[in-house]
């Protein structure tokens, strides 16, 4: 097979942020607008859940960039590693006018008191934590590191080579795709050809068997680079 540097559809399926957005709820029987804003303890109640004791990392969309991953993600260059290690955090999405003084979750920003102004986005550890704030033009490299120093705070697990095995793993999937679909392709004009009880097609079918079983062996060793063993937080959540 010709080497194919574009990846294939598993890949492309975990290359993606998997953005939360939350919906404020209604208090005292009020519309969440005309209650104003929540205090931070209590909107970090519902931008974490208490189920996902994952870092959090919040992002806030500007007028000119809605509905993209700009702030996070490089224009220029490819974003694989930064994806994958997003994957670890509760990653969340706030909209532009979280900034107006009525939303619900403007003290997700305002109430940290930003030296520098609001961030575009950052990143918390627990609830308790000073966050760790990016403006959107940040270096790959500052990020990734800033990334790492969380996530080696709240796993067990080093971070750093389970990143590296889980890249290896979604070249794996890259080679299995590719090959999958190559075979259909040979198969489909087989079975026209010479029907789908031929010797070929009998051969082609059980050779696109083959690949599915080491995409299932591939996809048992994802999930175990996957579980970093999150830690349980002792820290005191701290009232705001």
């Amino acid at each position: 097979m010709p080497i194919s540097f574009e990846r294939g559809a598993t890949s492309k399926n975990r290359l993606q942020v998997d953005w939360l957005h939350p919906v404020p709820p209604a208090r005292d029987g009020q519309e969440t607008a005309a209650a104003g804003p929540m205090p931070l303890g209590d909107a970090l109640d519902v931008l974490w859940e208490k189920d996902d004791g994952r870092p959090l990392l919040v992002l806030r969309e500007c007028k000119l960039c809605q509905g993209s991953d700009g702030a996070l993600l490089s224009r220029s260059l490819a974003n694989d590693k930064t994806i994958l290690l997003t994957k670890w955090f509760r990653t969340v999405r706030l909209p532009a006018h979280v900034a107006e003084a009525g939303h619900p979750f403007r003290n997700v920003f305002e109430a940290y008191k930003f030296k520098k102004g609001w961030p575009h986005f950052f990143m918390l550890a627990h609830k308790g934590a000073k966050p760790v704030a990016f403006t959107g033009v940040q270096t790959q490299s500052q990020l990734w590191q800033a990334m790492f120093r969380m996530l080696d705070q709240r796993y067990a697990k080093n971070p750093k080579r389970a990143l590296k095995k889980w890249l290896s793993l979604l070249d794996r999937y890259d080679t299995l795709d590719a090959r999958k679909k190559q075979l259909k392709e040979v198969l489909y004009a087989v079975r026209a050809e010479a029907g789908p009880k031929s010797s070929r097609a009998i051969k082609l079918t059980k050779k696109l068997a083959d690949i599915e079983k080491k995409r299932t062996a591939v996809a048992k060793e994802e999930a175990k680079v996957r579980d970093l063993k999150l830690l349980k937080l002792r820290e005191k959540v701290a009232s705001k």
